[in-house]
């Protein structure tokens, strides 16, 4: 496991952009932390740096997709859903049927560690505030599972 702490914007776009080469396909990158800790933000940082745009949070819709020169990147929020039912019906487990997937996933610790593809490379990533350090540090852990 790593861990690094973002001082500002700069330090964590630079950081995410050095981070690309872990990001393997296919693969899953579990996004956790609280509301407003910069889970979107950092996709966003990801999506544009492999070319991609218009990265907005998936709360409401669930998925987003978005193109880029290495193929497409599917976007999942798992906040809203309430049930396997509503997991099921989002299509979420048929993201995982693409043996070049990208697939970021927000609020992942709303599933066990288990249940993610065993063939794909699994990355975990926990960020948070850093109280009493102003709005824009942030505190990331990253570790392949």
């Amino acid at each position: 496991m790593t861990q690094v702490e973002w001082k500002d914007l700069a330090h964590g776009q630079a950081w995410a952009t050095k981070q690309l080469k872990e990001l393997k396909r296919p693969c899953v990158v579990l996004i956790c932390g609280e509301m407003g800790a910069g889970k979107t933000q950092l996709v966003r940082w990801w999506v544009e740096a492999l070319g991609g745009s218009a990265v907005a949070s998936p709360t409401f819709a669930i998925h987003h997709q978005y193109s880029t020169p290495q193929g497409p990147i599917d976007h999942v929020d798992l906040y809203r859903l309430t049930s396997d039912a509503d997991l099921e019906s989002s299509g979420f487990w048929d993201l995982f049927e693409n043996d070049h997937g990208l697939v970021f996933v927000e609020w992942a610790d709303r599933l066990p560690d288990s249940v993610w593809p065993a063939a794909w490379t699994k990355i975990k990533v926990q960020i948070a505030k850093v109280p009493g350090q102003g709005d824009l540090v942030r505190r990331v852990q990253i570790q392949n599972l």
